[in-house]
């Protein structure tokens, strides 16, 4: 398992340096960077086992600044149009990149538990699957929550419309009866 820790940080690493220099997002505080940074932060320990602070080691932060960012993720989220496009992309590119790593060394490390201890590697599938199971629960209720807010929204301005346009035709017919 070290070595696909390994390989999960190195591809996590490079994709970071992609990030930085196809983004331009640079090392101060400006908000555009922090928000590249902590979406990296968040999707990076949702898809792979890398620990805090191997996470935080990619971008030279502590494992304080991953837990910051991924306490600040779900309101980022969720009111932050710009942080929820930057992090949507993130994962998806992240999720590729690392998924297709992960299965070749997963088939591996497969064939091996099952050799030495299959229960236990029944196990640790079970409590993956879990995890991918509450991440994508978590993303459908966001994604139902948002569109829930825009449907009363749309709802609410089809509503001002619809008076709006009761009056016209009142004011257009009082006007067609002077005439």
């Amino acid at each position: 398992m070290i070595n696909a820790t390994f390989d999960q940080q190195l591809l996590a690493r490079n994709y970071w340096s992609t990030i930085e220099e196809t983004h331009d997002v640079g090392r101060n505080r400006e908000r555009r960077n922090v928000l590249y940074r902590f979406s990296f932060f968040v999707a990076c320990r949702e898809v792979s086992n890398l620990s805090l602070s191997t996470i935080g080691r990619i971008l030279n932060k502590d494992h304080a600044t991953v837990i910051h960012a991924l306490k600040n993720h779900e309101s980022n989220y969720r009111f932050d149009a710009q942080y929820r496009e930057i992090y949507t992309e993130i994962h998806s590119c992240l999720t590729d990149i690392i998924g297709a790593n992960t299965e070749k060394v997963y088939s591996v490390i497969r064939d091996r538990a099952m050799q030495v201890d299959p229960d236990l590697y029944h196990d640790h599938i079970i409590e993956t699957y879990k995890q991918r199971i509450t991440s994508q629960e978590r993303e459908y209720k966001d994604s139902t929550e948002l569109l829930k807010s825009t449907l009363l929204k749309t709802q609410k301005h089809n509503k001002m419309l619809q008076k709006r346009v009761d009056t016209l035709n009142t004011e257009c017919l009082r006007l067609k009866n002077l005439i």
